[in-house]
């Protein structure tokens, strides 16, 4: 059981920047979407995710997607099922 993860944020979100450095601490590499920059991320973001609130982490696991928001949230899943995985 393998996950795929892609990190919806923007630069200047300070919640986004709390993940940021979250993942730099953590030596993980995940994909970012830009969604103020990029309009198809944003709507790849409202139409999966429901909303466009960031930070938001896709995650995809056997077929299945997952959104998940709250820059603690993700963290806190990150550091329970991909750190040290990486």
């Amino acid at each position: 059981m393998s996950e795929s993860y892609v990190l919806y944020q923007y630069d200047s979100c300070p919640f986004c920047q709390r993940v940021r450095r979250f993942l730099a601490e953590s030596g993980l590499s995940l994909p970012l979407k830009d969604t103020l920059r990029d309009p198809e991320a944003r709507r790849e973001l409202l139409t999966g995710g429901g909303d466009t609130q960031v930070p938001c982490l896709r995650i995809e696991r056997d077929g299945e997607v997952t959104w998940l928001y709250e820059s603690l949230d993700i963290i806190a899943y990150l550091r329970a099922h991909a750190v040290g995985s990486a």
